[in-house]
Formats: structure tokens, sequence, C-alpha cells
């Protein structure tokens, strides 16, 4: 193996306490009102993300794949052909340094984090298109690829996002 493994984002209790809305917090305290900000800054990251892997994964192997937070992890979750053998899609994966796992549905998960740099995400993308088209040999139609956005400009405006992220960021604690 060789760099560091992409990790799979922990889902921390306190998300799920936020979106069911069950915290009590103390008279005067700016706690929840400061985690609430985060948990919805987060969200949109983990949604421009996202939108890159599965575009990415679209655009190259025809591959569908949605945003899910199952069994306390952050993931991508693809819809692979009902004849693939995602025990060994996943295990592939995973060898790649991207954590991928196989659910008890038999969906491969591949990990996604809010603290990956737009490079972890491209590794994600490609490791995970690697595998498919090795294991599985498919790659999309020329239609379709010509819909879809090229990685060049989904990463343009990944930073575009992250870049009006930073100035209302920088704005409200001015």
């Amino acid at each position: 193996m060789r760099g560091t493994k992409l990790l799979a984002w922990q889902i921390p209790q306190v998300w799920e306490n936020l979106e069911q809305e069950v915290l009590t917090i103390p008279e005067n305290s700016s706690v929840l009102k400061r985690q609430k900000q985060l948990l919805r800054e987060t969200q949109q990251v983990l949604n421009a993300i996202a939108a890159d892997v599965r575009n990415g994964l679209l655009e190259t192997v025809g591959i569908e794949s949605s945003l899910v937070g199952d069994e306390e992890r952050c993931s991508m979750r693809l819809v692979l052909p009902d004849n693939a053998d995602t025990e060994l899609i996943a295990r592939a994966i995973d060898a790649e340094n991207i954590e991928a796992w196989r659910d008890s549905k038999g969906f491969v998960h591949v990990g996604i984090n809010p603290w990956y740099s737009t490079k972890d995400v491209d590794q994600a993308v490609l490791c995970t298109i690697k595998v498919i088209h090795v294991l599985l040999g498919v790659h999309a139609t020329d239609t379709l690829s010509a819909q879809l956005p090229t990685l060049a400009q989904k990463l343009l405006a990944g930073v575009a996002e992250i870049m009006q992220i930073q100035k209302k960021a920088a704005k409200k604690t001015e």
C-alpha cells in the first residue's frame, strides 16, 4: 500500500441529534446554533463531493451512485450490474487505498469525507473507475459522456463553490 488510505467520514452522534433536534443546551449558549451552521456547511461540502464522484462514475463507466450516511459512515453507494461480484469489487477498491465495503443488501460503498481535497476526490473516483472497468469491463456510452461535464469542469465548479463557502464564512465572522 502506498500513501495514506482515504477513509469514510465517521458521522458524529451530534449530527443525528441536530437533525432530530433532541439536544438541550444551557441558557445563553451559542453552541447549538454554531453546530447547526456547521452541519449545513458540511452537508454542502458532502453534496459537492458526491456530485463530482457521481458525475465521474457516470461519465467514464456509466455507473450510477448516490450519497448515503448509513452505518455511521458517509459514502457513495454504487449501483452495479446484477452480475457483479460486489464483495470482490469492494475489496479491490479498498485495496486501492480508498475505504470501501459491501453492505448487508449487497451494495458497494466507497467512503467519502468532507475533508477530502480535490486531489482526494479525484483519487476516489479514479480508483473506483479503474476497479470497475477492469473487473466488469464496462464504460459509459459516447452519448452519455457527451451530455455530462468534463472532470476539469467539475473540479473548477467545486473550487468555485469552496471559495464561495469561504467568503460566506469570512463575512459571518466579521
